[in-house]
């Protein structure tokens, strides 16, 4: 997916959204444009739970030199108004040691929620981390096609 163009507006600062002993997920930031947000999640992991991830995002035997993804298990759902969409990442990375485990991808959800709310589900059962859901209230998202940084014009 193409992304659109300029860096956005921060509507939202960093936020926990789901946590479990050794596993977490974590909003950086919402980036809003006027076509949608974006929404960059981190997770990390240690322990048993860092083995697991590594497990479903590497394959079974990724071998100390691991780059190739397998695909994400990282379940995030969106809920902007009525409309509630599974989100596939646009782009990440992943990477794991001997007991830790660290996943970065970017989500997008097309449009902006008329009433500035965006509900978040993030859920890695296999990992050990448990369905939890989030309201984020967002700010600034009045006339964001003026405020978009636009770094070639």
């Amino acid at each position: 997916m193409d992304l659109p163009e300029g860096l956005g507006v921060v509507a939202h600062g960093p936020a926990l959204l789901a946590q479990a002993p050794d596993i977490a997920a974590g909003l950086r930031c919402v980036w809003a444009r006027p076509e949608g947000l974006l929404l960059p999640v981190v997770v990390q992991a240690r322990g048993v739970h860092a083995d697991a991830a590594s497990r479903q995002t590497f394959g079974a035997d990724p071998g100390p030199d691991a780059v190739d993804l397998v695909g994400s298990a990282v379940r995030v759902v969106a809920r902007v108004g009525d409309r509630e969409v599974e989100l596939d990442a646009t782009h990440g990375t992943a990477s794991a040691g001997e007991d830790d485990f660290t996943t970065e991808a970017a989500y997008w959800v097309a449009g902006v929620p008329d009433d500035g709310l965006l509900h978040l589900t993030v859920a890695w059962p296999e990992a050990g981390l448990p369905e939890t859901t989030t309201a984020l209230a967002l700010e600034g998202l009045h006339d964001l096609d003026a405020r978009v940084v636009r770094l070639l014009t």
